[in-house]
């Protein structure tokens, strides 16, 4: 057999082991990142703030690596919406997260705050 068959051979039998013992195979890379390039509705600027601690991510939806979490009543700075309106992307303006951008769930901002 080459190096080549016995690599691809191993895999499948660690991939096979680790569903039986079980645990789970990624079958695919995380989605990358994309920024505000994804927007595909501006929205008046405005600030608001997080009803609740949401996970931040890299792009508009759950297949995108989450950045981490910005917690309950955190203020942000929304520019733009993607996905028919169900993610925001935003600059989160407090917190550990402060002056990243990133995308949240629409459903988890606060209506838009005040700024006078």
């Amino acid at each position: 057999m080459t190096k080549h068959r016995i690599a691809a051979r191993l895999a499948g039998v660690a991939a096979v082991g680790a569903v039986v013992a079980g645990g789970t195979v990624a079958l695919a890379p995380a989605a990358s990142a994309v920024g505000s390039s994804a927007c595909t509705k501006n929205v008046e600027n405005y600030y608001s703030q997080t009803d609740t601690t949401v996970k931040f991510r890299t792009g508009p939806g759950t297949g995108y690596t989450a950045k981490g979490t910005v917690g309950e009543g955190r203020r942000v700075y929304v520019t733009c919406t993607a996905a028919g309106g169900k993610w925001a992307f935003l600059k989160v303006l407090s917190g550990p997260h402060k002056g990243e951008t990133g995308w949240i769930a629409y459903k988890w901002l606060a209506v838009p705050m005040q700024t006078s």
